[in-house]
């Protein structure tokens, strides 16, 4: 299948420009106001050409689909692990409901951290 510069791009194609222009913006190739200009633009865009007209003075390839790294499921999983022990902390101080509550959220964080480390290791084939 042959991709056209006119061929319509995705939400995940406009996501992955996005965080590419926050990219160049934090290297210092682009001012705060370019990175609004772009931002707005690539919000908008539907096509690949205009897509690539974001990116034709900046270095590096335009972010295409083929491009995108897949996410790491274990970092979003002990980020969710963490905020609900977090929650679990707060409510219990706020509320008074027994230190019960901080003993299940600290064994509940420490337990999906390290679970986190071992699947990570097991799958970098440590």
């Amino acid at each position: 299948m042959v991709e056209l510069p006119g061929s319509r791009i995705t939400a995940d194609a406009r996501e992955r420009a996005l965080r590419e222009l926050s990219a160049h913006l934090v290297a210092g190739r682009l001012s705060l106001v370019e990175f609004d200009e772009r931002s707005t633009r690539a919000a908008a865009v539907t096509t690949k050409a205009e897509l690539a007209a974001l990116f034709a003075d900046l270095p590096g390839q335009t972010p295409t689909a083929h491009a995108m790294a897949p996410r790491d499921p274990i970092s979003t999983r002990t980020l969710l692990i963490a905020v609900g022990a977090t929650a679990v902390i707060v409510i219990a101080l706020l509320t008074g409901y027994g230190w019960w509550l901080l003993a299940v959220a600290g064994a509940v964080a420490v337990g999906g951290g390290a679970l986190a480390v071992v699947r990570a290791r097991k799958s970098s084939g440590q």
